[in-house]
């Protein structure tokens, strides 16, 4: 019987799967720790961190933008939905890869809600247009949207509100000066 067969029967459901799904997904959070207190270990980052967090929150503004950089399995991505969390905010992930073009980051910045919280994962692996945007709209919440091309093109600026930027990078060398 040779694998075209229709006759053949259909092959097992495959019982492993990269992504979570159900069940799986709330076992997976219950793992993850909820806060700064729950984070077990790398002392001096817990601290620094609880430090910015409980400044903001004394001052009522969004948290100050975080690099975290480190090997695979520290807990980037934890950390990151702790800040979130701590906050009180909404998180939006994404990954440097994801995004190609400025007009990608200008979209997923433009969508932000004051306070969120943007954690970007692989963030040594953005375009190198989409990090010029980038710092604009770190320093001062604002993007510029180019409309049209050559000598035609306009600048259109967009507010954006209030965010934090978490940055995680396992090549940290890799990371432009600026960042």
């Amino acid at each position: 019987m040779n694998r075209y067969d229709e006759t053949a029967p259909a092959p097992e459901e495959r019982i492993v799967d990269a992504a979570a799904e159900g069940d799986d997904q709330a076992v997976e959070a219950a793992l993850r720790p909820k806060d700064l207190g729950e984070f077990i270990g790398q002392e001096k980052v817990r601290q620094q961190l609880d430090l910015v967090l409980k400044a903001a929150r004394q001052r009522g503004a969004t948290a100050d933008h975080v690099l975290l950089s480190g090997a695979p399995g520290l807990g980037k991505t934890t950390l990151s939905m702790i800040i979130a969390a701590e906050m009180n905010a909404p998180i939006r992930i994404t990954s440097g890869p994801a995004i190609q073009h400025a007009g990608d980051l200008a979209a997923i910045l433009s969508s932000l809600q004051e306070g969120e919280i943007l954690f970007l994962d692989e963030i040594h692996r953005m375009s190198r247009p989409a990090e010029e945007m980038l710092y604009m709209a770190m320093e001062d919440f604002r993007v510029d949207v180019i409309v049209g091309k050559g000598p035609g093109a306009t600048a259109i600026p967009l507010d954006l509100p209030p965010f934090t930027l978490v940055g995680a990078t396992t090549r940290a060398g890799l990371l432009p000066p600026p960042l």
